[in-house]
Parts: structure tokens; C-alpha cells; sequence
């Protein structure tokens, strides 16, 4: 994501960081959901992990409509390797590059 100081013409890259080390992360929800927690219960707490520090709405980070899961978290604020992962786990960034869209997550 590049952006524009004031339109002096400098500009500046920002590349985000990852918020937490993915093994460490996977690790947690597992302890958290337990040993004998369903592949996608995890998945779904790994993504929500993910995209909770890139919330972009306090009052309502989700949204439900027939076959689709909305999680609104900013894309351009989540590093490269978690958005990765985040694809592999059925959460895409959604057309208006404003969210995310899950249909995996959201089969009615």
C-alpha cells in the first residue's frame, strides 16, 4: 500500500507486520477450542484472529446474509503472509477491497 504526504509527492510504503506468529496462533486456538475441536471451528477462530486487529467496525465486525459471512477488517492492513493464509482458510477479499467475504463460513 503506497500513500501520499500531503501531495508533496513523497511517497511512502507500508508494508503491516504480522499480528502474531501463525504457529503460535494456531497453537492458542487449539488450546482454547480444545483437542478434539473440529478443522473448521479452528480455522474459523484462526481467521477471526487474524482480522480482529484490522476491524474497521466497532458496533457490528459481522454481518450474515444467505450463504456469506462479511467480517469487516481492512485488507490493506493485514501483512501479505496472513492474507495468504486467510485465502487457504476461505476468508477472500471482498470486491470492494473494504472486508471480508467467507461462503464457507456463511452456507445458509
Amino acid at each position: 500500500m503506497a500513500d501520499q504526504d500531503g501531495g508533496s509527492g513523497v511517497i511512502y510504503d507500508y508494508e503491516p507486520e504480522p499480528s502474531m506468529d501463525p504457529e503460535a496462533r494456531r497453537a492458542l486456538v487449539q488450546q482454547l477450542l480444545g483437542p478434539d475441536a473440529p478443522q473448521a471451528w479452528c480455522e474459523l477462530i484462526e481467521g477471526l484472529a487474524i482480522l480482529a486487529h484490522a476491524h474497521n467496525n466497532d458496533i457490528s465486525p459481522l454481518h450474515c446474509a444467505p450463504g456469506e459471512l462479511t467480517v469487516c477488517a481492512q485488507p490493506a492492513w493485514i501483512a501479505v503472509p496472513e492474507l495468504e493464509r486467510l485465502e487457504e482458510i476461505g476468508f477472500h477479499v471482498a470486491s470492494d477491497e473494504e472486508d471480508f467475504r467467507s461462503t464457507r463460513f456463511g452456507i445458509s
